[in-house]
């Protein structure tokens, strides 16, 4: 297995390294994560960069890891790039860049552009290569994150002014409550929904989530109890281009889809929600049960849910084993949980 370098977004302090794991889980690939640094994961595995980078929403780049070096000053890192055989690695007649990052204010007294010279005078040195910053052959990226740097080959990058383009208000059909693209895309990543496979949104609203299992390949299954919701969904997947999905009228707490492979759903909870009447200990109680139901053995469910509501024991009563958990803050008066379940 190769080894790939994630530089990963700092929007959230545990969803990022989540979402890059699940993607690669969704993938049916193995893995071993070698390293979990500030912003960046290094992972043994043999999925394909360029098809994580279609998935992935909190990722920035992936690289072919090259080296990890531990730093105090900026020698230690052209120390560790010729002492290993990365220079052996690189083929030689390209074109190169080389771009260094900084996460936070790690290492701050290194100097960046004067770094990026030096690495590329030390492979031009060894490797025939001329320098191209706009359009190289190769580039090279190297962060600085904690006390280290951390250098790879640039293999495929997260297009994330997409997720811009598609905000919730610049959609055919609009309602408050909708997640936005960004964290829609992470919790069907989270939900491990592999491509060619079926995911399921039993309160699917206008089609947030569903819009982003759609563009990744996945066949999107909307249900929601409001008829007006199904069909601002219907206009916002057609709009987008996703045409292999269904959507239904129907309530969360007794679904009638069967067998499907993932779970993704941000029930509603907020203020510019509706919960049909029912408090939300019950609504969860009701539809737990119903989308464990719904889901294939050993499928994933990710699913949000207000912090005073736990969810633990609910779902354990429905078969589901809680994976992982992690807290968001919406506004002042809202934190919410992110669940990732399994079906037993």
């Amino acid at each position: 297995m190769g080894r790939l370098m994630m530089t990963l977004s700092g929007e959230h302090p545990t969803l990022p390294t989540a979402e890059a794991i699940a993607a690669i889980k969704a993938e049916h690939r193995a893995y071993k994560v070698i390293e979990q640094l500030d912003q960046v994961l290094i992972a043994e595995t043999r999925a394909d960069p360029g098809v994580l980078a279609s998935r992935l929403a909190m990722c920035r780049d992936i690289c072919r890891h090259l080296c990890t070096a531990e730093v105090k000053r900026p020698i230690d890192v052209l120390e560790a790039m010729s002492s290993s055989d990365v220079v052996d690695l690189l083929p030689h007649g390209k074109t190169l860049a080389v771009r260094m990052k900084r996460v936070k204010r790690y290492l701050h007294e290194i100097n960046l552009p004067s770094l990026e010279r030096k690495i590329a005078d030390l492979i031009m040195s060894e490797v025939d290569f001329k320098v191209d910053l706009v359009h190289p052959g190769i580039e090279i990226v190297g962060v600085l994150t904690s006390d280290r740097c951390v250098m790879g080959v640039s293999a495929a990058r997260v297009d994330r002014t997409k997720f811009t383009l598609r905000h919730p208000t610049m959609r055919a059909a609009f309602h408050p409550s909708t997640l936005k693209p960004l964290l829609a895309r992470a919790m069907v990543n989270l939900a491990r929904a592999p491509r060619g496979g079926t995911l399921l949104d039993p309160f699917c609203g206008v089609g947030g989530i569903l819009i982003e299992a759609g563009l990744i390949g996945v066949k999107p299954i909307g249900v929601d109890i409001d008829a007006k919701m199904i069909e601002g969904a219907k206009h916002n997947l057609e709009a987008l281009g996703v045409r292999d999905y269904q959507l239904l009228v129907g309530d969360a707490c007794h679904l009638t889809v069967k067998e499907v492979d993932a779970v993704a759903t941000d029930p509603p909870y907020g203020r510019q929600a509706t919960t049909a009447g029912l408090e939300l200990k019950e609504l969860y109680g009701g539809a737990l049960p119903s989308i464990a139901q719904a889901l294939k053995r050993k499928g994933y469910v990710c699913i949000t849910a207000p912090a005073e509501l736990e969810l633990e024991d609910l779902a354990k009563g429905a078969g589901l084993r809680m994976i992982e958990k992690h807290e968001q803050r919406v506004h002042k008066s809202l934190t919410r949980h992110i669940y990732v379940f399994r079906k037993s």
